[in-house]
């Protein structure tokens, strides 16, 4: 049987994919501008602020709302839990 000589690699330097990332937030810098520039904004007048404002609170408050009873069942599993093993050691 003959044994194979083994290659041994050598790192020629091309690149198989684009790792540059030009998508990522701190890639982008504040300077640059490119495709994936920023879209000017427009101008709020002061009644379109505090409707923007009003409607973001609006969903501010809904979001918590919709988190609230999964927190309270969270905490009271918890605190259920807790006094359990509580009671069973002691």
């Amino acid at each position: 049987m003959e044994k194979k000589e083994s290659v041994k690699y050598v790192d020629d330097g091309r690149t198989i994919a684009d790792m540059s990332a030009d998508w990522m937030p701190w890639n982008s810098g504040y300077m640059r501008r490119g495709k994936y520039a920023r879209p000017e904004k427009r101008k709020l007048s002061k009644a379109e602020k505090k409707e923007e404002k009003k409607t973001y609170r609006a969903a501010v408050i809904a979001m918590y709302r919709a988190v609230l009873p999964i927190v309270l069942c969270v905490s009271v599993a918890f605190i259920a839990v807790f006094f359990l093993i509580k009671l069973w050691l002691s």
